[in-house]
């Protein structure tokens, strides 16, 4: 069983400002804003994740459509794909589980 956020949305959780670029870690809720520029989140490194590790991405500026916020894989694949992810829509709140090598980190909510 993975490291992930709880239903009840408080335990485990790591609350992160960011708005400049930033190294996550399991179970980061990242508040993050782009108002400034655009920046990169890198995920951490695919050799050190467990099935179900859960990282939340919020974009709180409410301008990922024109700053946009790039989740870098970090040699994880995102959605079954070796592309990095690209936050552009304002508003967005992402959130990305380990399911394994397969598939990677999936976004399960956006």
């Amino acid at each position: 069983m993975g490291r992930y956020i709880s239903t009840t949305g408080t335990a485990g959780v790591v609350i992160r400002d960011v708005s400049t670029t930033y190294q996550a870690v399991v179970n980061d809720r990242i508040l993050a804003n782009s108002t400034g520029a655009a920046f990169t989140i890198t995920l951490p490194l695919s050799t050190s994740l467990l099935n179900n590790d859960t990282i939340q991405i919020i974009d709180v500026g409410f301008v990922a459509a024109t700053n946009n916020i790039t989740v870098a894989r970090n040699g994880a694949l995102i959605n079954g794909a070796a592309d990095d992810l690209t936050i552009d829509l304002n508003g967005a709140i992402v959130t990305l589980i380990y399911t394994g090598v397969s598939y990677g980190w999936v976004v399960a909510a956006v």
